[in-house]
């Protein structure tokens, strides 16, 4: 019993009061003493009912001399063996009342029952006795006992072999569930225990949302690998533990040790549903981040005033703080002082930032009015803008407070003393102060808001792990909340209550950089697509009542009241975020989608104090703020199963262009070189550098010009967009070449797009094999004429003060394809090949044997005919004089996917569409059925400017390559590029549209027949006047070789028509043209046509 004791002393509470130690050890002893006679035999009955009569209990050490004289006098020291706890024994029966031997003291004839007062027997084996009596008797005494086992079962301890948190007493749980199948968990022993129900627990010291009721358990157990499931971290030590949340950092659970044992003191796992809300503010270190990490004394006024709610104010200890703000010897306090708004005006520019914002601003400059200390910032491009900046930021103030600036102070940069800014301060009668050279602490207070609005924007970028590229959101968001911040020097009052005199609202602060959930617009989804998008929080509207977050999908800025924040979780923590299980389509279109692709650069905005550079998406415009926290949408009931949606069969092989990832590619040496396999791809360049003998190492001469060179980094993907390599390229800056000097003659040819069409029309029909080939670095094997001097490229080791002259046709050199073609040129030759008058990039060689054709396109070029020896032979003799690639069947030119199957090819740009539509941000748009509306004609001066018309040109830039497989948007396309120097709003909106059509038909393509006949027929087509503008008609025309498709146009008239009989005609000539031209180069190829080539035309005067 000794080791049962000891056992039970570990569950003994942690005592630190005199009273409750002495308490407890007269309940220990007195527990001991029943236990201990409870386990004695029925022979003890009345030395144990005299001992637990007695006032007070004795303890075990007084009460064993008196069971031993006891089990003397009833002569058990050779008790049978199944009485336990026999303290000693003897060598015989002897009984103790009569003191003979033969018997014992129960079988003693003269004894007496205390019960029945007859002899013979003793009480307890009285046959008159009620036989419960004892059980009852010693159930009495058992909860006695028992309130130790009680005692012990509401602890808890930590128990790492244990699977769940399980538990016997039921009333701890606040829900109880049945399982739904019968499970057993497994004791050290070997033995089962049956489950029998599950659910959460909630006491005041303990509440966890997963545990098991197991009836059998003897102790309570919490589960270690389950809470490090859930993401908790466990600290185990010589003191205790600790589980902590590093959602929030918070400590939710504290441990005692207890011999080698841990205790629960409290715990307390937030439930899923809390996990998945926004976090309350009721933690400063909550409110220290939503005001841009500012110090603890700037939160004080505000929580004293009630400002923030009920919050507990505890050490505030913020890494990215320390890392952020390390202090310098802080600047004079400025000695002047102000005594109503504007009478003085600092201002001062900081910059240039290290990287660019996602808009291109590199400075930004800020306005701080000395009575008030509110501050305005701009973010700038350049410190030209300057000027114009005051003389906004001046106006604003006259017109928004009918005030004038007395004093502008600022430093003495030469910005400052531009003639345009003097003479507008001239006329507004302000007085300039300009700090002196070399002391630009004379403007100590822009000097010193220049290092409060920095060290939180390096906190906020820290904290969050946002992009050095949101600096410019961040600074905008910092001044935001700086301006709602008490200040010492206005009396605990803040800049926002001095300048508009009401105190400012903090309801609708957030975190930076937290993850949220904005509301699409109607257009953006359908009814059983997702309404909400995962985003990341950068900030507040400047013009709009709303937030500022960055959408990776769309890839742009958008401004909306509608959002849910999930500000314990950082936006860039969700890097592998999956979207909420729906019974429709995912959250996202991609769920292993980049959430920050390519460092904001690709579509991004910089829409900042109202002067965007690139395109914002406002989703709402309504006065007011209230992005209320909302509860997570609940799960939609149950019914029918979805029926699964696939694409059918024949579009197998373009399965992955839905999910097309944007691959990260650097954008300067620094960053490949942190990573092994763009370092791998830089020396492969470099070797083939040197094996191609490129450059000689040699001393400069000073009378010739040095270019510079850069790496070049792209990932290259074959055509469902699965990455092939990581490509480095080494190109020279040839924009620094002059012309005369370091080159002369550029020109050199490529393949036209319809001399590719026609090749693969003839070799469809006449079921030839195609073979595709790449020269690796084809210009190193240019020639170089001209005597060229390169530095030497990063990370290339060599002798200082050596420079490189250029020995062949490196990337970028001016003269580098030129140098190129003609060394191909002659090589090909030798193999006697000559090339087409009409097309010089085709090469052709016809005898005896059959034709072998080769179609160059820059190093990418297509060998077909129906010489298969001769094509071996074409093979074999490139290979020997250039570092060639075999890529085996044609199936990926030029951005072109060429199916091959039974009925002929197959020419499509899926993948190149795709790309094109998550560029423009519409992956998860409705569809048009038609790229244009009907009679849709667009003017110069239709719509609004766009601020920024970068996107516009290139998404048409696209479309424009996009109809080389794709004519029926030929017309269209040719419509939206006629205004590619000044696009306006609804131009984009007609872009947008032909987006939205390719987007429902992104797998439409040409299709080139094996029955097609090789003879050309054309189709002519014009409209007359149709340009609104200037009254030009529109040619169109269509040339089919057979059945397959080969050329086509839609293009503006030079001279406007004066009927439409003239316009008809003008388009039969054009028409006329192109096919006078197929026809020679069909002569080459071997295809010549002896029959006249019919030309359809749907106008009789024109005929």
């Amino acid at each position: 019993m000794e080791a049962i004791w000891d056992q039970l002393a570990v569950c003994k509470p942690k005592l630190h009061n005199k009273d409750d130690i002495k308490s407890y050890a007269e309940y220990r002893d007195g527990t001991k003493l029943i236990q201990f006679l409870m386990a004695l035999t029925d022979d003890y009955e009345p030395v144990r009912a005299s001992l637990l009569h007695q006032e007070p209990l004795p303890t075990l050490e007084d009460a064993l001399p008196r069971l031993q004289s006891e089990e003397t006098r009833l002569g058990l020291l050779c008790a049978k063996p199944d009485m336990a706890f026999a303290v000693s024994t003897s060598k015989g029966n002897y009984c103790g009342n009569c003191r003979q031997s033969g018997h014992v003291y129960i079988e003693c004839p003269i004894i007496e029952c205390h019960h029945c007062r007859k002899k013979g027997h003793i009480a307890p084996n009285c046959p008159t006795r009620d036989p419960n009596r004892s059980s009852t008797l010693f159930c009495r005494y058992c909860k006695l006992v028992g309130h130790i086992i009680d005692h012990c079962n509401t602890r808890w301890y930590f128990d790492s072999a244990c699977c769940n948190h399980m538990t016997s007493a039921s009333h701890v749980f606040s829900d109880l569930s049945s399982r739904d199948r019968i499970s057993h968990i497994h004791t050290a022993d070997g033995s089962l225990m049956e489950v029998s129900h599950k659910g959460p627990i909630s006491t005041p010291s303990l509440s966890m949302p997963d545990a098991y009721l197991i009836p059998k358990l003897n102790f309570n157990l919490v589960s270690v690998g389950q809470l490090c499931d859930l993401g908790y971290i466990l600290t185990f030590s010589s003191t205790g533990c600790s589980v902590q949340d590093p959602r929030t950092g918070k400590i939710i659970g504290n441990g005692r040790k207890i011999g080698r044992m841990f205790e629960l003191t409290t715990l307390h796992v937030p439930s899923s549903n809390n996990l998945c809300a926004a976090s309350t503010p009721s933690s400063i270190h909550l409110w220290h981040q939503r005001l841009g990490h500012t110090s603890l004394s700037k939160l004080r006024p505000l929580i004293s005033m009630g400002s923030l709610g009920s919050i507990k104010e505890d050490k505030l200890d913020c890494t990215a703080c320390q890392t952020a703000k390390q202090a310098a010897l802080p600047f004079n306090d400025s000695t002047s002082s102000s005594v109503s708004l504007f009478d003085l005006v600092h201002y001062d520019v900081w910059g240039p930032a290290p990287t660019p914002t996602m808009g291109g601003c590199r400075y930004f400059i800020i306005f701080i009015d000395d009575f008030s200390r509110f501050t305005w910032i701009y973010l700038m491009k350049s410190r030209s803008e300057i000027p114009q900046i005051y003389i906004n930021f001046a106006t604003m103030i006259r017109t928004q407070f009918s005030k004038c600036i007395k004093t502008f102070r600022r430093d003495n940069a030469s910005e400052y003393r531009d003639s345009k800014l003097l003479h507008f301060l001239a006329e507004q009668g302000t007085t300039s102060e300009f700090s002196c050279p070399g002391t630009s602490q004379q403007n100590g207070r822009a000097e010193r808001k220049h290092r409060h609005i920095l060290d939180s924007i390096r906190a906020m970028l820290i904290s969050s792990s946002c992009p050095e590229r949101t600096w410019g959101e961040a600074a905008l968001t910092a001044v935001y909340v700086i301006n709602r911040l008490p200040s010492s020097v206005l009396g605990d009052k803040t800049p926002f209550e001095r300048l508009f005199g009401t105190p400012p609202s903090y309801e609708s602060l957030r975190v930076f950089g937290c993850a949220c959930f904005v509301l699409l617009q109607p257009h953006e989804y359908t009814k059983l697509q997702p309404r909400a998008r995962l985003c990341c929080f950068l900030g507040y509207g400047t013009e709009h009542k709303g937030y500022r977050v960055w959408d990776p999908i769309s890839q742009c800025i958008r401004i909306s009241r509608h959002v849910v924040f999930w500000e314990h979780k950082m936006f860039s923590s969700l890097s592998t975020f999956k979207s909420i299980p729906s019974t429709s389509t995912p959250l996202f279109t991609n769920p292993s989608i980049d959430l920050f692709p390519h460092d904001f650069d690709a579509g991004s905005s910089d829409e900042l104090t109202g002067a965007s550079d690139l395109p914002i998406i406002p989703n709402d415009l309504t006065p007011a703020v209230d992005p209320a926290v909302q509860d997570p949408a609940l799960p939609p009931p149950p019914g029918l199963p979805p029926r699964v949606r696939k694409p059918p069969s024949y579009l197998h092989d373009y399965h992955y262009f839905s999910t097309i990832m944007s691959h990260y590619e650097p954008q300067t040496y620094r960053e490949a070189s942190a990573d092994p396999k763009w370092r791998e791809s830089m020396q492969a360049e470099l070797q083939a550098l040197e094996n191609t003998n490129t450059w000689d190492l040699v001393d400069h001469p000073p009378d010739k010009n040095l270019m510079s060179c850069k790496w070049v980094f792209k990932v290259k993907t074959y055509s469902d967009g699965s990455i092939e390599r990581y490509k480095a390229r080494l190109v020279a800056r040839g924009f620094t070449q002059e012309y005369g000097i370091d080159y002369e003659e550029t020109f050199a040819p490529v393949a036209r797009l319809t001399s590719l069409r026609t090749l693969l029309a003839i070799a469809a029909s006449k079921k030839w094999f195609i073979d595709q080939m790449d020269v690796k670095n084809a210009f190193l094997n240019g020639d170089l004429d001209a005597e060229v001097y390169m530095q030497p490229p990063p990370g290339y080791s060599c002798p200082p003060h050596k420079v490189c002259r250029l020995r062949k046709a490196l990337y970028g050199l001016k003269q580098a394809p030129r140098s190129w073609f003609a060394k191909f040129h002659d090589t090909i030759a030798q193999l006697g090949f000559t090339s087409s008058t009409y097309d010089n990039a085709l090469f052709i060689r016809r005898n005896d044997h059959g034709t072998v054709i080769l179609l160059l396109y820059v190093d990418d070029m297509i060998i077909t005919g129906d010489d298969s020896n001769g094509i071996s032979e074409l093979k074999q003799f490139l290979n020997l004089h250039f570092e060639m690639k075999d890529l085996g069947s044609l199936s990926y030119f030029l951005g072109i996917q060429i199916l091959s199957c039974d009925d002929g090819l197959f020419l499509s740009q899926a993948k190149y569409a795709s790309d094109l539509i998550s560029r423009a941000g519409l992956t998860d748009c409705k569809t048009e059925s038609t790229p244009l509306e009907t009679r849709a004609h667009f003017t110069p001066l239709d719509g609004t400017p766009l601020e920024d018309p970068t996107l516009y040109r290139q998404l048409v830039g696209s479309l424009i390559y996009l109809t080389v497989t794709r004519p029926d948007i030929a017309y269209a396309v040719h419509l939206v590029s006629q205004f590619m120097c000044a696009p306006r709003s609804t131009h984009f909106a007609a872009v947008l549209r032909i987006i939205r059509y390719i987007k429902g038909t992104i797998f439409h393509g040409l299709h080139y027949s094996v029955d097609s006949p090789l003879i050309l027929r054309a189709y002519s087509d014009a409209d007359w006047g149709g340009d609104p503008t200037d009254r030009r008609s529109v040619t169109g025309f269509c040339i089919f070789l057979g059945d397959s498709l080969i050329s086509w146009r839609s293009k503006k008239q030079q001279l406007v028509a004066r009927s439409s009989t003239e316009a008809e005609y003008r388009a039969m000539a054009d028409t006329t043209s192109e096919i006078v031209w197929i026809r020679w180069l069909l002569g080459d190829l071997g295809f010549l046509q002896s029959f006249p080539t019919d030309l359809f035309c749907d106008n009789r005067s024109a005929i």
